[in-house]
């Protein structure tokens, strides 16, 4: 289980034994104290799911909700209140903020992974049906009379909070369809029976890091088309064992979407 989820929780005890509770589970857990912590530790950590506390000091969970909803790589993140907070008014409030689930103090902790596992198999059932959207797309881009004089799609394996507009914004500008998915452990799957110009896939997917999605994969080492690693941070970069796999590597926190169509552009 590699699940990552975001706990922000000003009671420090209530905290540890939720952490505790969390990682026996095998769930990857990072924590915060408010909710302004909270935001700034979902952006660098990048979670699956976020448990929030309500009221807290410095900002409380329906400030941090309001902030989240307003960031684009997390305006989807599945989030469960925990608060001792029970009553309707309070429960509505969050439900029209946009709070997935809602789990009362104290916490039934049967009841609150049972709450955890339901959101995440909705988050992989959306995932599984947004990446259908894309296959679709592709069987009908691939089906016109037109399309054998065309550029072939690329395909794009990222994680599904990246932010990779300046790499879309150039594949559309040099005429290159793209399908986005999302899991690295379905890389074959995505590969097999389709035809792509290039691959372009992120250090993390939602579901396994790129240097294990490439060891895992029975047709990564045969492709013969391009393949770019996109890298989110150069100064935090640590495996880089396995890049000399990939025609170029592209660190999106220094690049410019002159850099990236110049390295795109140059294998087209």
């Amino acid at each position: 289980m590699n699940e990552r989820i975001a706990v922000v929780e000003d009671e420090a005890e209530i905290r540890s034994l939720i952490v505790e509770e969390l990682e026996d589970e095998g769930y990857q857990v990072a924590c915060a104290g408010n909710g302004k912590e909270g935001l700034e530790l979902i952006q660098e950590f990048k979670p699956q799911l976020v448990l929030s506390d309500i009221t807290m000091p410095v900002l409380d969970g329906y400030g941090m909700l309001e902030g989240l909803r307003e960031l684009k790589a997390f305006h989807s993140t599945p989030i469960v209140f925990l608060s001792a907070l029970a009553d309707r008014r309070h429960i509505i409030q969050g439900k029209k903020m946009g709070v997935d689930d809602y789990v009362t103090k104290p916490i039934d902790f049967e009841l609150l992974l049972a709450t955890i596992q339901a959101r995440l198999r909705e988050v992989e059932r959306m995932t599984a049906e947004k990446e259908d959207q894309m296959v679709k797309l592709y069987h009908s881009f691939m089906s016109k009379p037109e399309a054998a004089n065309r550029v072939k799609p690329a395909l794009v394996v990222v994680q599904e909070w990246l932010d990779i507009d300046d790499v879309e914004d150039v594949l559309s500008k040099l005429g290159v369809p793209f399908i986005v998915h999302h899991r690295g452990s379905m890389l074959d799957a995505y590969l097999r029976e389709k035809a792509y110009s290039m691959l372009i896939m992120s250090q993390n997917t939602n579901d396994r890091a790129a240097p294990s999605a490439i060891k895992r994969s029975e047709l990564f080492a045969d492709l013969k088309i391009p393949r770019y690693l996109l890298i989110e941070d150069s100064k935090a970069a640590q495996d880089m064992s396995y890049w000399d796999q990939f025609t170029r590597v592209i660190s999106l926190d220094r690049a410019t979407p002159a850099d990236i169509q110049e390295v795109i552009s140059a294998h087209v």
